[in-house]
């Protein structure tokens, strides 16, 4: 019966239909009445259910909308367009922009982060749920990232007083893109930023802007620098998923880093979730957000930019004999790395709950690197390296270390410290955090229980 109804099970998954684990319990059923291998009842129980996907490994995820509705069939063709468009303008890869926006709920946690294992729900608790639009702009190398756009509901947030916000801050009654936004950021923000970074590097004044057939991106005649030297070009309907480079990881990346600076905020105040959730600003958001961005590097952003740019490599690429699941777990690392951290940070906040890698996907899909893991994990060795120099005072350790931050941000939000410097510290925070929690894991000697 089950060998007959996983077969049934595969059919549906190749035609793309939804399967769940009621549709699963009743076809089992139909199955067992039909073949009848036993005299006994069969109730198709959650716990055969469970049984039945462990055994032929079976597993329910989230539908991806986008992509069942995506034509692969028209990918080729835009892509032969989009490499005549370059050689007719002569651009490089560093001319060539894609820009896309998503949303992001900057308060919203995991719902179990908030009970325990004795509680079965928790009734009467308010989700929060504010949202902003932030629009993600960068070059195909990776070496320019344009200054983010945030779009909020209030035209003038009161936490924005004496506040030199570092991204591009609009306003609209459901904090959604607009077509007015749009234009307005292409044309007073994309434009000049575009000019700023090709005169520096003594590049062309010229640059290909690619995003989306979204009903929120004004037409194209309308998407032209007053040169008409910096132009935007359309992508066909149903390629976007799976070919934009912002769609391609960058944003994704960008949210799980700003998740995981929220929760090491939170774990560095010490103060209850839903309090520390109460105090956390606008301003606190955009913060941890264009810190986010800054994080990601250029090398994870041009290879987001592969399956659009592929067929108009001029030399092979050096990865072409590489098999298909090492390419995967390298473009994969990064947002592996972030997920763990997550992991660890979540069960820092509360212990008593169990978290998974599909928890963590379905957070941040409402959607600090590795190296940056490795500099925190090996903190305690450079320390002993440099055990045998004198120093005027004992070493700092990291739970004092997150105090003295706390106590600087403080200091900085009063005197109006910029951005940059406020995100540094914010930085150095984060890492703290994952030191200390480093040190928590580490196995006490029984001679110190002795002392």
């Amino acid at each position: 019966m089950e060998k007959a109804l996983y077969r049934w099970f595969l059919k549906q998954r190749q035609k793309n239909y939804p399967v769940n684990g009621l549709i699963v319990k009743e076809k089992a059923k139909f199955f067992h009445s039909k073949i009848k291998e036993t005299q006994s009842d069969f109730n198709a129980s959650d716990g055969w259910l469970q049984r039945f996907k462990k055994r032929y490994g079976v597993r329910f995820i989230k539908i991806s909308g986008e992509k069942l509705s995506s034509r692969p069939e028209l990918v080729d063709p835009f892509k032969n367009k989009l490499q005549a468009k370059i050689k007719e303008l002569g651009l490089s890869h560093d001319q060539i922009y894609n820009a896309d926006e998503s949303g992001l709920f900057w308060k919203l946690l995991p719902d179990r982060t908030y009970v325990s294992s004795q509680e079965k729900n928790a009734p009467g608790r308010k989700t929060e749920k504010q949202r902003v639009t932030f629009l993600a702009c960068t070059n195909a190398t990776g070496v320019h990232k344009v200054k983010l756009l945030v779009i909020g509901k209030a035209k003038n947030p009161r936490s924005f007083k004496n506040f030199d916000s570092p991204v591009d801050y609009n306003c609209s009654k459901s904090s959604w893109m607009t077509a007015a936004i749009f234009k307005d950021w292409f044309h007073h923000s994309f434009v000049p930023q575009v000019r700023k970074f090709l005169k520096d590097q003594g590049l062309p004044n010229k640059a290909l802007l690619l995003i989306d057939n979204a009903p929120s991106h004004p037409p194209e005649n309308e998407l032209r620098s007053d040169d008409e030297l910096i132009t935007a070009m359309f992508m066909p309907p149903n390629v976007t998923p799976l070919i934009q480079p912002m769609d391609q990881n960058a944003i994704r990346l960008t949210k799980f880093f700003y998740r995981n600076s929220l929760l090491a905020s939170i774990v560095a105040t010490g103060t209850d979730v839903i309090e520390a959730l109460k105090k956390l600003t606008l301003r606190d958001a955009i913060g941890y957000l264009d810190l986010a961005w800054q994080r990601l590097e250029k090398e994870t952003i041009a290879k987001c930019w592969t399956n659009i740019l592929s067929s108009i490599e001029d030399e092979k690429d050096c990865d072409e004999d590489i098999p298909l699941a090492t390419l995967r777990e390298r473009i994969c690392l990064p947002i592996n790395c972030q997920q763990e951290r997550a992991i660890e940070l979540l069960h820092s906040i509360n212990p008593e709950v169990s978290f998974s890698i599909a928890d963590i996907n379905e957070w941040t899909e409402d959607f600090p690197n590795s190296t940056e893991t490795n500099e925190v994990l090996t903190s305690d060795e450079s320390e002993s390296e440099d055990s045998n120099l004198e120093r005027p005072h004992t070493r700092i350790e990291p739970s004092e270390a997150i105090n003295i931050f706390n106590k600087a941000l403080e200091w900085a939000e009063d005197e109006n410290i910029s951005p940059t410097d406020i995100s540094v510290l914010k930085r150095l925070r984060e890492k703290a955090v994952f030191s200390n929690l480093q040190n928590k894991k580490i196995q006490k000697k029984i001679t110190h229980f002795f002392q």
